[in-house]
């Protein structure tokens, strides 16, 4: 079974599985994220999975997230990201 991590805004991260045990669907991840998703490449592999909108739409920012994905140069420096992220290899979105 594989895994993959929710990055929460308050700093939190929580352990999460495919509901098939192999990839997230378009759909378990739009409903992770709150919305449409936005797909962000790490050099590492994985990629991060937030919500496209979430700025637009208020949502808290997410520190942690933010700083891996400039830590990966995958953001300008001045970005960030919003809400709740999905951290998982690239292999687990179909």
């Amino acid at each position: 079974m594989k895994e993959a991590i929710i990055l929460h805004p308050d700093g939190r991260e929580e352990k999460i599985s495919p509901a098939n045990c192999n990839d997230f669907s378009l759909e378990e991840a739009q409903a992770i994220v709150g919305g449409l998703i936005e797909v962000i490449g790490l050099s590492d592999g994985n990629i991060l999975v937030c919500n496209e909108e979430g700025k637009l739409n208020g949502l808290a920012t997410n520190f942690k997230a933010t700083g891996i994905a400039r830590m990966q140069k995958a953001i300008f420096a001045y970005d960030y990201l919003v809400g709740k992220v999905l951290m998982c290899s690239s292999d687990m979105l179909l």
